[in-house]
């Protein structure tokens, strides 16, 4: 890799680090805040972490195929420029609702920063294959999505303490400290993200269409009866279970477990690191290749690792290591699919398939979202919804075996990364 251009991939690791640790601590604040015991708790109702994460996933939803056609018709570097200044503006926002113990202020910084990383998400991964060699994309794949997890670590696990601090659990509230810290992770992004080199557009006559769904229809469409249908459906399900119901029921083992917020926060915190610690070894893992076999190991362990949580009696201990190996497996899915996705995208079109793909990853979370309140409603204790997540791992395993995995595999026999890229001994890669 090109000295400036390895510069470049280190900024871009910077910039989406800070960006999703930002995200992260934001949304953590208001989920402890809206969960049982929280300072909001009942304002939304029930299961009012929910709300949260829809705030969080609606821009996704709603502008992914807008922003992804910004990132096709104009310099990715420039689109990512841009977002990270507007971070700095959305803390401000931030800053004065939790100053005022505004829920409303706070849920409408979260949802100006979702709309900010929706701009910033297509030109990040899709500026991947412009600054990355073609056969190091699953690695840098796996780098990628290992710092965005290790963000969502510490993001998480630094919202437990800022809470605490907010609430006054330890003395004196400082109602100040989250918002500074909002802000300061927003600067050092924005600093990153100017260390990005300088990229050309790939298609700069392409028409904008204001029209906000019709990128995603015009999109969809484009890719009927090919294998690239079948990987957004796959990452849209898998992302349904794991963004969408199973981080809500993590805040709630704070009541379930006994355990303090910090505690709370670093099962979350597990979970991210976890899953970030297996994309990067799926990543290294896959080599030069792109490993579509590798998805039946994640998603099998997966469905176990729901399954024991979902009837496993309240141990914090048990509670970790179920995590910790569920999440590891959770790489194992997410690199291939990931990596599928951009592979067989076209170049000129790369921004509007991810941002389709953004959008998708999102209408996976909005439909976790509401079937984790629809199950509350019901008065199930949230640890047991555990084993709503193991019915729709077991449904992925089931569509892999009979319909996905012969179509990722074909696939990549006729558009390979290089001739000998599909390897299926995973021994066979070094």
């Amino acid at each position: 890799m090109h000295q400036k251009t390895s510069r470049g991939f280190v900024c871009l690791n910077v910039t989406q680090f800070l960006g999703a640790a930002n995200d992260n601590i934001l949304k953590q604040l208001l989920v402890f805040g809206l969960a049982m015991g929280g300072i909001w708790e009942g304002i939304l109702g029930k299961g009012g972490q929910a709300w949260a994460s829809l705030c969080l996933a609606v821009p996704f939803v709603m502008l992914s195929g807008f922003a992804g056609q910004f990132a096709d018709k104009y310099s990715k570097q420039r689109v990512s420029i841009v977002t990270k200044w507007s971070e700095i503006a959305i803390a401000l926002i931030a800053i004065w609702g939790l100053w005022n113990q505004n829920v409303w202020l706070v849920l409408l910084a979260l949802v100006t920063i979702a709309t900010q990383s929706t701009f910033f998400s297509p030109a990040k991964f899709g500026m991947l294959p412009e600054i990355v060699e073609t056969e190091k994309l699953s690695r840098a794949n796996g780098t990628v999505n290992m710092f965005t997890y290790l963000a969502i670590i510490i993001g998480s696990a630094v919202g437990g303490p800022l809470y605490e601090c907010y609430i006054g659990t330890h003395g004196e509230t400082m109602k100040w400290v989250p918002g500074i810290a909002i802000l300061l992770v927003g600067v050092l992004g924005t600093i990153a993200a100017h260390g990005i080199p300088p990229l050309t557009a790939q298609n700069p006559d392409k028409p904008i269409s204001y029209a906000l769904f019709s990128g995603y229809i015009n999109t969809w469409k484009s890719t009927q009866g090919t294998p690239l249908r079948s990987v957004l459906i796959a990452w849209t399900l898998f992302y349904m279970i794991i963004g969408g119901i199973a981080v809500l029921i993590l805040p709630d083992y704070k009541e379930i477990l006994g355990i303090s917020y910090l505690q709370a926060s670093l099962l979350m915190a597990l979970l991210g690191i976890s899953i970030g610690v297996g994309d990067y070894a799926a990543g290294a893992l896959s080599g030069h290749a792109i490993r579509p076999d590798l998805i039946l190991y994640g998603i099998l362990a997966n469905t176990a690792a729901y399954a024991a949580l979902g009837i496993a009696p309240p141990s914090f201990a048990l509670v970790t290591c179920l995590l910790a190996g569920g999440g590891f497996m959770c790489g194992f899915v997410m690199v291939p699919l990931q990596t599928m996705v951009q592979h067989l995208a076209q170049d000129g079109d790369r921004g509007q398939v991810l941002g389709l793909w953004n959008c998708l990853s999102f209408v996976g979370v909005i439909a976790g979202n509401v079937i984790f309140l629809g199950v509350k409603k019901l008065e199930i204790r949230s640890d047991r919804v555990f084993l709503v997540c193991a019915g729709f791992t077991l449904l992925f395993t089931v569509l892999y075996q009979l319909r996905w995995s012969n179509q990722f595999h074909d696939a990549l026999l006729e558009d390979p990364l290089r001739d000998d890229a599909v390897v299926d001994d995973p021994a066979a890669v070094q």
